[in-house]
């Protein structure tokens, strides 16, 4: 599936810009996620924030609060609906950080691009195909980065497991696992005021949606450990989801427990799933599968290998191993992201990339391939679940490159 004429595009798998000395970043959003990427941002080198954007400001001020007890320059304030059209457009703005609503993300993501700039959001980066379409075509045309803010891609476990997969410790990949299960139910209900306590956008788009609404932390790992845009692509999906949980009322979510399989055009397959309104531990699964060997985070850490695969190896002897292949990335930043961020060291380790690799004009980690992939299948597994799990073909969005350039990510 190809949504134009790609032949006055450059293809943007492997692209690498100009090195910028300093990063002068704009801010879109300025909520809770958006404070603390504030306050890492204040502790990269070669970074500086120019420009902050919100509708609360409250939220401005705040976020001015922490540049400056860092010794930061005040930076530009928009305070208004189409302030974030002027933070474009500002010429001291190499990178806008996105962190509104999920329904605006492609939005000012791509005119972001249009104006020159590079592009950071938060997930999903799109709620539709045709808006991750939008995000390919910008990207493309305008030869600027869109990475998509996946935290999980940098925990310890699935980066050590991204180490032992391209050593060939699994073999060959033949199916992997990734989930989002949270109960969040006190979040969605009502607080004592009948006040939700998640924004209204987010239960209003979630209690209309029949599918995965938040795939993309459980899918990205185990995307890049398969291999996906990078020798394999993601060709179709079905979806089904549960009944929904009576007694929610006016804010009950459709689909209560989400399962999608992905197929991949070489064979490979892929569970997903997704629940946030039923009593169960924390999960995003990460499990891989090969002829060699087996990996699974959840709910207990353990790894397992040809000829003795039905010995698990857990506890201290797993930890062993997955120090045993710690990833660079987390040998550099995880000490330094636990100072700064506690246990959420892994987005510190995300930004510190970020930065590094558009100081040194490389590759990002992640492309916008990546982001409309993994964000397409919000609207993909409400239709598959809405037509009761009928297979949907998911598009190509590197338009037939997947299997002609190797790029290799966290280098």
């Amino acid at each position: 599936m190809d949504n134009g004429n790609s032949s006055q595009r450059g293809n943007v798998l492997q692209l690498q810009c100009e090195p910028i000395e300093c990063v002068r970043i704009g801010f879109v959003g300025l909520g809770v996620r958006a404070k603390r990427a504030v306050h890492r941002m204040m502790h990269i080198d070669g970074c500086r924030i120019t420009a902050l954007c919100d509708l609360v400001q409250e939220n401005i001020n705040d976020s001015k609060g922490i540049i400056a007890a860092q010794g930061g320059e005040t930076p530009a304030c928009y305070c208004d609906s189409e302030g974030w059209r002027r933070l474009c457009q500002q010429d001291n703005v190499d990178l806008v950080y996105i962190c509104t609503d999920w329904a605006s993300h492609a939005d000012i993501a791509v005119y972001a691009m249009q104006c020159g700039k590079h592009v950071a959001t938060e997930v999903p980066a799109a709620t539709s195909v045709a808006d991750c379409w939008r995000l390919v075509d910008t990207a493309e045309e305008t030869q600027r980065h869109c990475i998509m803010l996946e935290n999980c891609c940098y925990d310890e476990f699935e980066l050590a497991l991204l180490n032992m997969t391209r050593q060939g410790l699994l073999g060959e990949i033949i199916h992997a696992e990734g989930s989002y299960l949270h109960d969040l139910r006190e979040r969605i209900s009502s607080n004592d005021n009948g006040e939700r306590r998640w924004s209204n956008w987010q239960v209003e788009f979630m209690s209309r949606h029949n599918g995965n609404p938040y795939p993309t932390h459980g899918l990205g790992p185990i995307a890049l450990a398969m291999g996906i845009h990078r020798g394999d692509r993601m060709k179709s999906i079905v979806s089904v989801s549960s009944k929904r949980v009576e007694g929610d009322g006016e804010g009950s979510l459709s689909g209560t427990m989400n399962s999608s399989i992905i197929t991949t055009e070489k064979g490979k397959t892929i569970l997903v799933q997704h629940c946030i309104s039923l009593p169960r531990p924390y999960s995003r699964s990460f499990l891989l599968s090969g002829t060699e060997g087996f990996a699974q985070k959840y709910p207990t850490p353990q790894l397992a290998f040809v000829p003795d695969s039905e010995d698990a190896i857990r506890g201290d002897a797993c930890k062993r191993m997955i120090e045993e292949y710690r990833h660079p990335i987390v040998a550099k930043y995880k000490e330094r992201g636990e100072e700064l961020c506690g246990r959420r060291w892994i987005d510190y380790a995300m930004d510190c990339r970020l930065i590094h690799c558009l100081r040194n004009g490389l590759p990002l980690d992640m492309n916008v391939y990546d982001a409309a992939l993994w964000s397409c299948l919000v609207e993909l597994t409400d239709i598959s679940a809405s037509k009761g799990g009928a297979p949907v073909e998911i598009p190509d969005f590197t338009r037939g490159k997947w299997d002609k350039e190797i790029v290799h990510i966290f280098h």
